[in-house]
């Protein structure tokens, strides 16, 4: 009898997903993001997701732009056509899904109705060996100029093999910070 020993997006997804309407200004995703400590909303119409808003576009465009959050809606700032994933995919496949498309957040889809939520942190969690996939997509992302990277991503230092929750970049590796200082005091 053979045993299946594949992990899914099942497997690690949040089924439990903060979500919004597209008529949500601003200031109510905020205070909601805010709430519940999470930084994106999945933007919903009838249980079908059709958008996705994070902090960064939040800051990028309605602080950075000096627009009041009370007077514009989420459905003029969300990112639209995004990128979902089903959940009986492989978690590899997911992970492979996320460095391609350099986002760190995939919406589950069964059937054309949102169950889920995927994060980069949900997959370390599981499954720390395709930390590989993210660190290497991380690195490829920020070859040109390591200097401005500061704390990273979670995954498996490079030099002592140990999982941390943040990485270093160190002469073009993904450090802990303390291989770094062991390095730095050579």
């Amino acid at each position: 009898m053979e045993i299946d020993t594949k992990v899914t997006v099942h497997d690690a997804m949040t089924s439990s997903v903060i979500t919004a309407d597209p008529k949500t200004t601003i200031a109510g995703a905020a205070v909601l993001m805010s709430r519940f400590k999470i930084g994106s909303l999945i933007i919903v119409n009838e249980k079908m997701a059709e958008g996705l808003i994070t902090e960064s576009d939040i800051i990028e465009k309605v602080v950075a732009k000096n627009i009041l959050a009370s007077e514009i809606t989420i459905g003029h700032v969300m990112t639209k056509n995004i990128i979902t994933i089903d959940p009986g995919s492989e978690l590899n496949q997911a992970a492979r899904l996320m460095a391609k498309n350099d986002i760190r957040r995939l919406p589950v889809v069964d059937n054309g109705n949102l169950v889920g939520i995927l994060t980069s942190t949900d997959v370390l969690m599981v499954s720390p060996e395709l930390t590989e996939i993210l660190v290497e997509n991380a690195r490829m992302e920020n070859q040109k100029d390591y200097s401005n990277l500061e704390k990273s991503v979670p995954g498996t230092c490079e030099l002592c093999g140990n999982y941390v929750e943040y990485l270093d970049v160190f002469d073009g590796k993904f450090l802990c910070d303390e291989c770094k200082e062991d390095l730095e005091d050579e």
